[in-house]
């Protein structure tokens, strides 16, 4: 036995609103009458003094994560193929000691000359200034 529905119902969905009309219908499924209707207006997600979204700073926190994520990303990218090349120390610790060296200066004894040599080492990645002048640049996109 199909039992067929007496009523059928409308929505017009809009950005700030629902729109909704509930008509009869007659035994040959077309409306007929009206039952009920009307219409749900709420905010639309603004402050009402500024007019600025309410998302918008959470919008910005969200973009600012994001970045700093690239950015670690990257940088740990950079690092895994320079210890990869063996142009940097697989020991954290060794890594750490070349983060004194200043970059620039050692981009201006490069210019004058050839880099020293490390001293000999018993380790066999000592650290060396030339993978912290790879690394520097990276550190600052855009």
């Amino acid at each position: 036995m199909s039992k067929r529905l007496r009523y059928r119902l409308a929505l017009d969905l809009g950005t700030n609103s629902i729109g909704f009309c509930l008509l009869d219908l007659n035994g040959d499924g077309r409306p007929c009458g009206v039952r009920r209707m009307g219409v749900r207006i709420f905010p639309d997600g603004r402050d009402p003094k500024s007019q600025q979204s309410l998302a918008a700073d959470r919008r910005l926190a969200r973009s600012m994560r994001r970045r700093r994520d690239r950015y670690l990303r990257r940088r740990k990218a950079l690092m895994n193929a320079l210890v990869a090349a063996a142009l940097m120390p697989e020991d954290l610790q060794a890594r750490k000691a070349l983060e004194g060296l200043d970059p620039y200066e050692l981009r201006a004894a490069a210019v004058a000359g050839p880099l020293p040599a490390p001293p000999a080492r018993p380790c066999p990645f000592s650290p060396e200034p030339a993978p912290r002048l790879q690394e520097q640049p990276q550190g600052g996109r855009g």
